[in-house]
């Protein structure tokens, strides 16, 4: 298990939350998956199944993460751990749940606990692919163009 590998999808934040747009992100994510799927589906293949194993996984990620924030310098700490944490939301979590080893959405779900007990009040949560996608709205300065966000009960013609 090559940590360093894998913090890779992570570290890499800049390229990929450039990408976070409503036309960029189905495209960005594609190559996301690309890039990046086949090294955590062999992570996880090479716990054997092992929930031990991939908690131990998921604590080695964290760690590497935690471990990269201290040699930034001190004022850019924060930010990296901001940038890292939305990669973790909108790239690598939805990733490993659409991977089709169900231990993949297990490590999604227990880096998120990882982060979770190391830092309760910067918690995340971890959704799929396409509840993210689905969230994107046409708006022009705010005004939802394609009315998909409407409140039947308030918001009648």
């Amino acid at each position: 298990m090559n940590v360093e590998a894998l913090c890779a999808a992570v570290w890499e934040a800049e390229q990929w939350i450039s990408r976070f747009t409503r036309r960029d992100y189905p495209d960005a994510f594609r190559e996301y998956m690309e890039r990046f799927g086949p090294l955590y589906a062999q992570a996880v293949r090479d716990t054997d199944g092992d929930e031990e194993k991939l908690r131990a996984l998921s604590a080695a990620l964290v760690d590497a993460l935690e471990a990269g924030w201290k040699r930034q310098r001190f004022w850019n700490r924060k930010a990296a751990k901001i940038n890292e944490k939305q990669v973790l939301v909108d790239y690598l979590s939805p990733m490993l749940l659409e991977l089709p080893d169900p231990m993949c959405g297990r490590l999604a779900g227990m880096l998120r606990q990882e982060w979770a007990d190391r830092w309760p009040a910067d918690t995340y949560h971890i959704t799929t692919y396409e509840v993210i996608r689905s969230g994107f709205r046409f708006a022009i300065m705010g005004i939802d163009l394609e009315r998909k966000h409407l409140d039947p009960e308030k918001d009648k013609r």
